[in-house]
């Protein structure tokens, strides 16, 4: 054994012998108990009480964080809130049209008003209009129309019937332009065709190109010369030719041609679209003359077929209207 471990064993037994020497400690009396239990106890409920006003202050401070975070919403909201879009002008009007830009007001559309978007337009009883969208689709009203603008593509139609022009086909692609009905939302693929909404029923007739009719239950593929009607949970199929008698009010509004520095063919490409014809030359000549002879003036508020009675006048080619053809001879002939 080393001297270290001797000494530590001496230590021991001299702090042995005096707690032996001095004895038990008493033990504390009841009244001493009860006063370290009292102690402790208050001392807990302290404690417990300051945990709770710090969880009552965060609360409160989460609950001011939300409160000031949603008057800063309400301040910034007006700010950052889209401003109104010019969707549309108007090309032509026939009778009664009027607006509601959302003030609940309706008051009649002036010719050089811009549409925006948020607006609603409806014609009254052989009121009509013609618009152009800001994306190049067309759109006719007709009487007893109602119809909201969402935006440059998008529509409503209320009530009434709207004619969807969206160019020749191959002209100008990308022209999107859906229009929604109580009845399904129509879209085209590079057409002419009309969408009536009458008493619950849902009435579409192409008269160039395709639509297609998106509904929850299934969508509805029509096509060039036919006329699908979408009421009673059942969908019915008709036959329409392009020149029918359903297009006519169609020509009634329709927008202004400008002729000016046109050829006489480039014209009468236009008609025939609008009127649902063909163009039949009766001769090379007359082929030749209508693409050489090039128009001067303006057709504005005519017709197609006014128009090409007046504008033919004006040259050397006779026209003839029949139901299906526009036949164009040479006064040689």
């Amino acid at each position: 054994m080393n001297t270290e471990q001797h000494m530590g064993l001496d230590e021991d037994r001299d702090i042995a012998a005096l707690l032996r020497a001095v004895g038990a400690r008493p033990a504390a009396s009841a009244e001493a108990m009860a006063a370290a239990r009292a102690a402790v106890a208050a001392e807990w409920h302290a404690t417990v009480a300051a945990r709770q006003r710090r969880r009552q202050f965060t609360g409160w401070a989460m609950a001011a964080s939300v409160a000031v975070g949603a008057v800063a919403v309400w301040l910034v909201r007006p700010l950052v809130q889209t401003e109104p879009q010019v969707v549309a002008s108007l090309a032509r009007a026939v009778g009664g049209v009027e607006q509601n830009t959302g003030d609940g007001r309706w008051t009649p559309l002036a010719a050089t008003e811009a549409i925006e978007s948020g607006t609603q337009l409806r014609t009254a009883s052989g009121g009509r209009a013609a618009l152009r969208m800001a994306n190049g689709v067309e759109l006719r009203l007709d009487s007893r129309t109602l119809v909201a603008f969402a935006d440059s593509s998008h529509a409503t139609l209320k009530s009434g019937a709207v004619y969807v022009d969206s160019g020749a086909p191959g002209a100008a692609p990308g022209r999107d332009f859906v229009l929604d009905t109580p009845a399904g939302s129509v879209r085209h693929l590079g057409t002419q065709y009309q969408a009536r909404y009458v008493n619950g029923d849902l009435q579409v007739a192409v008269r160039e190109g395709r639509v297609a009719v998106e509904r929850e239950s299934g969508d509805v593929v029509a096509n060039a010369g036919e006329r699908v009607t979408l009421g009673g949970g059942e969908v019915t199929r008709a036959a329409l030719a392009p020149n029918a008698a359903d297009w006519s009010w169609v020509a009634d509004v329709t927008p202004p041609f400008s002729i000016e520095g046109r050829s006489v063919e480039d014209f009468l490409v236009w008609a025939a679209r609008e009127t649902g014809r063909s163009i039949v030359y009766t001769s090379g000549e007359a082929a030749q003359q209508s693409r050489s002879v090039t128009l001067r003036g303006t057709v504005e508020g005519l017709t197609p077929d006014q128009a090409v009675q007046a504008v033919l006048s004006t040259t050397s080619l006779q026209p003839e209207l029949g139901p299906e053809h526009i036949r164009v001879r040479a006064a040689a002939e």
